[in-house]
């Protein structure tokens, strides 16, 4: 039986992945295929590329606030054509995930990976990955339209892929490749369950770190920011609500509100993963146990 892993996105609390990925080692359950948005591709990424969880949490503390490159020349753009289309240039991050993966490409990781991105220009979504992951057709009555629910490439290099995912609209600035417009898959798809599924994964275990806290504590104010906030919240719930369905295995490690660039929380929310995983080990081998 093959063990699949889909990562939501979902900013700095994304780091309790890593500490889900721990819980899950020490238990010997093994991660045969592995997939992400987002945050959850950063930690995909850098597993099925061979970075351990160890060296992993060892490079948490030099991922920082020095990291948020913010594009001082937008202001006099941002109501040109030329508008890049997001506040941070993502060039730090991109080289910190760089450094981590060296020049690997999506064909070369060591664990079978899939990562969702967004084209921009089309709505549709992007799967970077590693093995064949063939998406399911929608069509139209008497076949009147059809086309994949994805489009997949795997000629990409890693890094360059967790770059698109973790490309938060307004945020960081999109990137383009082979002339798409790529931003963040939580637009599209926040935890790659099928594709991981696609991938050839038998059981796959969902984890979404962000769900359980967006629901409003209170009324909603009709304020322009909390409106914003909360369709955001509405697509991202929804999106976990399906993910959680089409997973085998759901976990939520509750890490607390956290904004999405909060780095110096990286390490205290990956403890956090660790923790809630940890005690739920018996129940995920108990699952595992009737699937074999």
């Amino acid at each position: 039986m093959k063990i699949g892993l889909a990562l939501a996105g979902g900013g700095a609390s994304g780091g309790a992945h890593i500490g889900v990925l721990r819980a899950l080692e020490e238990a010997q359950i093994p991660i045969d295929l592995i997939g992400g948005t987002s945050s959850g591709a950063m930690v995909a990424g850098l597993y099925a590329a061979g970075v351990t969880t160890s060296d992993m949490l060892r490079l948490l503390p030099s991922l920082t606030r020095r990291h948020i490159d913010i594009d001082f020349t937008l202001l006099p753009r941002i109501f040109t054509r030329k508008y890049p289309g997001g506040l941070l240039r993502g060039d730090r991050l991109y080289q910190f995930i760089r450094s981590a993966v060296q020049e690997q490409s999506m064909s070369n990781v060591r664990i079978p990976l899939a990562i969702a991105a967004t084209n921009l220009q089309t709505g549709r979504e992007v799967i970077f990955s590693s093995h064949p992951c063939i998406a399911p057709n929608v069509r139209g009555i008497a076949d009147e339209f059809h086309f994949p629910l994805w489009e997949t490439i795997t000629d990409i290099s890693l890094a360059k892929a967790i770059r698109a995912s973790i490309s938060i609209p307004f945020v960081f600035q999109p990137i383009e490749f082979n002339e798409m417009i790529l931003a963040d898959g939580g637009l599209v798809d926040n935890c790659p369950v099928l594709p991981v599924r696609t991938m050839g994964a038998d059981l796959v275990i969902a984890v979404d770190t962000i769900t359980p806290f967006l629901r409003l504590r209170g009324k909603l104010l009709l304020k322009a920011r909390t409106l914003a906030q909360q369709v955001i919240n509405i697509g991202l719930g929804r999106h976990a609500a399906l993910s959680a369905l089409q997973a085998d295995l759901f976990l939520a490690p509750p890490v607390g509100p956290i904004g999405a660039l909060d780095f110096p929380r990286l390490a205290s929310v990956a403890e956090l993963g660790y923790e809630y995983t940890k005690k739920r080990i018996p129940y995920i081998l108990h699952a595992l146990s009737l699937r074999t």
